[in-house]
């Protein structure tokens, strides 16, 4: 057996063998046969090394990679807590378990579940696992979406109503403490009527409510918020979690293909969010528009089959695209160090290195190519997409065979001098460019994570 479903129940299996307090917070109706997008689990905090230890010794039984990060969502324990990504290459393709895994359910840092009363109410399920009581369980899904986005979400809706109705007092008890009792009755109140436009309408009071009383326990408090903050300090500062990727390669060479292959592919659960960009960032306006102003007709170098830019420019037009587009790479940079920290994963393709790859660029002055890349927001992978000319030449007509070859010759140069983040992939199959591709970033994941 080679599934998520072996490592689920070897861990549930060990869990229950080892006393261990835990539970499956929600969406465990389908588990372990379907995962879903990941698995919200809670254990107690004092056996969160134990957890930690036991998923890694398993991960390696089972020949999983284990990518652990405190950087997806920001924790409050030192080690154990945080997102667990566990990658396996089968013969169906990439395979990955994400564990979702908390000992405090907070809003920066300010609890917003007692969690000492969750071990207390801990409920069998039948297929091998525990999980909350049903109380609690629609506290959960209320708080962790209404006081994060200010919205209930519609999926649970039916099921928060159903349960807040069969089990009010464990409702109550979990969220008494966080809100107070008159709080905590006007939130189980609300829920037991559906009356989530009252919820959503006050939810920001809630936030309120909750800040003011944690500050009843001050000590406890002002140790969860060094917590939540040296978390955020290492979540943007000290080796984000997401990965900004570069496709290089002559038109035709697949890079448009490979990137939505990716965008579409399991790699995508490994991220928060996915970004493509084709040319440059969207800050600047195209210097076609600018020039349209001033009723000067230029073409868009994104086409290369545009007759304009069929032959080299002249040396200062040559440096005028480079120069006012590379300024729109320079203001990215907040982007990529916002995004990068966020989790996301942001691909591009025809990004800054097409101004050495282009052929109406020849005539621009390398140097000044250089020293604008060292401006630039610099890439974690860079990957060449190599294919005989011959076969470009039968995707991309426009383009001479000779023509090909002399981009082909520039890209690898382009990887050479970055070699220590570059690859080169033979695009032999869309399907086979795709593994290689989600093999190089699960290896970049773990290179970031040593």
């Amino acid at each position: 057996m080679d599934t998520p479903l072996e490592f689920l129940n070897t861990l549930f299996a060990r869990l229950n063998n080892k006393g261990i307090k835990y539970c499956i917070l929600r969406n465990h109706e389908e588990l372990p046969e379907n995962i879903g997008n990941d698995v919200d689990i809670w254990v107690e905090k004092k056996d969160w090394g134990k957890f930690y230890h036991m998923v890694k010794e398993i991960a390696n039984t089972l020949n999983y990679t284990l990518n652990y990060t405190l950087n997806y969502t920001p924790r409050l324990t030192v080690k154990g807590e945080g997102d667990y990504f566990l990658s396996k290459f089968t013969d169906s393709g990439l395979q990955i378990i994400h564990l979702d895994c908390w000992a405090h359910l907070h809003w920066k840092g300010i609890c917003f579940i007692d969690e000492n009363i969750i071990g207390k109410h801990l409920k069998w399920n039948e297929k091998g696992f525990y999980i909350p009581s049903s109380g609690i369980e629609a506290a959960i899904n209320l708080l962790k979406d209404l006081i994060y986005h200010g919205k209930v979400k519609e999926k649970y809706k039916e099921r928060i109503k159903e349960y807040a109705l069969k089990d009010s007092s464990n409702f109550l008890e979990c969220i008494q403490k966080p809100f107070g009792k008159k709080t905590s009755l006007f939130i189980l109140v609300n829920a037991q009527q559906g009356n989530w436009q009252n919820l959503e309408k006050n939810y920001k009071k809630l936030r309120i409510i909750l800040f003011l009383r944690s500050f009843l326990y001050p000590f406890s408090q002002l140790i969860k918020f060094f917590y939540y903050f040296r978390a955020q300090i290492r979540r943007f500062l000290i080796n984000p979690h997401g990965l900004f990727i570069v496709l290089i390669g002559p038109d035709g060479a697949g890079k448009t293909t490979t990137a939505n292959n990716l965008l579409n592919s399991e790699i995508k659960r490994l991220f928060q969010k996915k970004y493509y960009f084709h040319g440059h960032f969207p800050y600047l306006p195209e210097i076609k528009k600018i020039a349209s102003i001033f009723k000067i007709k230029i073409g868009d170098i994104n086409n290369s089959s545009n007759q304009d830019f069929s032959k080299p420019f002249g040396i200062l037009r040559a440096m005028i695209y480079p120069i006012y587009y590379g300024f729109n790479y320079f203001l990215g940079h907040f982007f990529v160090w916002k995004e990068k920290a966020r989790a996301s994963l942001i691909i591009f393709d025809r990004y800054f290195y097409d101004y050495y790859i282009q052929k109406q660029f020849i005539n621009c002055p390398k140097w000044l190519l250089r020293l604008i890349e060292k401006l630039i927001p610099r890439p974690d992978i860079i990957i060449y997409l190599k294919n005989k000319p011959e076969v470009i030449k039968s995707r991309k007509s426009e383009l001479r065979v000779e023509e090909i070859k002399r981009q082909n010759l520039l890209c690898e140069k382009i990887i050479e001098r970055n070699h220590k983040r570059s690859f080169l992939i033979e695009t032999d199959s869309p399907e086979t460019v795709l593994l290689n591709v989600q093999k190089i970033i699960i290896d970049k994941i773990k290179e970031k994570q040593k």
